[in-house]
């Protein structure tokens, strides 16, 4: 199961925990980045490159399954396929959006890739947030459907519709989406776990925390302090500890590792969900 001189991909690969985990993956082999904004892919390929990393990017949106079939069939072009990686997603912009590209966008990835494991490994990119979410019965028969076509807005009628906990309301409406998505995304990944084990191939998923990203300044209205004394360890995570964490798990001697979500968030889930000793 080696990964050396294999092809890297990281979808998202193009900013923030995307950039750093496709610029970590680079000790492996050639990578290859995806995204659906052209500027922001031209800026990170330089960055790789000037990191002495061979790497090709290709415009995709994933929440297309043709776009991740195209891309996916040209990142096997360059050689054989060792590790892809999903670190596509959105936190805001309206359910819609959340849920195309975060649900049915890992469905998509999953799918497209899945033809060509042998022997490799595949991560999608879950969060701390989706051990906040509870689905129920219903949400459970739709998700053991993901290819149906109108899968999203089976999901968005129940969600609509459901009954939120009084801790979570106040969050909104795109919040609840976002952990409702990453929920689906560890349960997606677990649900992987025989395809890719009939591949001799691994599938898992890691939850980050809060981390010193892009997206996060952009959604947290000047409350980057607060969130971060919300951790154990009172800081953001660095993007470069994330894609340390997932290189680490991706190398040799981890080849018993599949169908199960990996936690690195500095005890901000612990902070949340269990009182905590003086």
């Amino acid at each position: 199961m080696g990964n050396e001189r294999k092809i890297q991909v990281v979808a998202g690969g193009t900013s923030g925990m995307g950039l750093a985990t496709a610029k970590a993956l680079g000790k492996f082999g050639p990578v290859v980045i995806g995204g659906r904004n052209v500027k922001r892919m031209e800026d990170a390929l330089e960055v790789l490159k000037s990191a002495g990393i061979e790497a090709y990017g290709k415009s995709c949106d994933i929440s297309d399954m043709e776009s991740m079939k195209s891309f996916a069939e040209y990142a096997a072009s360059l050689g054989t396929i060792g590790n892809a990686v999903n670190a596509a997603a959105v936190d805001a912009g309206g359910m819609d959006l959340i849920l195309n590209i975060n649900i049915k966008g890992t469905v998509n990835f999953v799918e497209a890739f899945l033809p060509y494991m042998n022997g490799s490994k595949l991560v999608n990119y879950s969060s701390i947030t989706g051990y906040f979410y509870a689905p129920g019965r219903e949400e459970l028969e739709i998700w053991n459907d993901p290819t149906a076509p109108d899968l999203c807005q089976k999901i968005k009628a129940v969600l609509e519709t459901k009954e939120v906990h009084p801790g979570m309301a106040h969050l909104g409406m795109d919040y609840i989406a976002y952990s409702a998505s990453k929920r689906f995304t560890m349960y997606f990944t677990q649900a992987n776990a025989k395809r890719f084990g009939q591949k001799n191939s691994q599938i898992f998923s890691v939850a980050p925390g809060a981390f010193d990203t892009p997206m996060l300044r952009e959604q947290s209205d000047g409350a980057v302090d607060q969130i971060a004394k919300g951790t154990a360890l009172g800081r953001l995570g660095d993007p470069d500890e994330m894609s340390d964490f997932i290189v680490h798990l991706l190398e040799d001697g981890h080849n018993y590792l599949t169908s199960c979500d990996l936690i690195l968030d500095g005890g901000k889930s612990a902070m949340a969900m269990v009182k905590q000793l003086d």
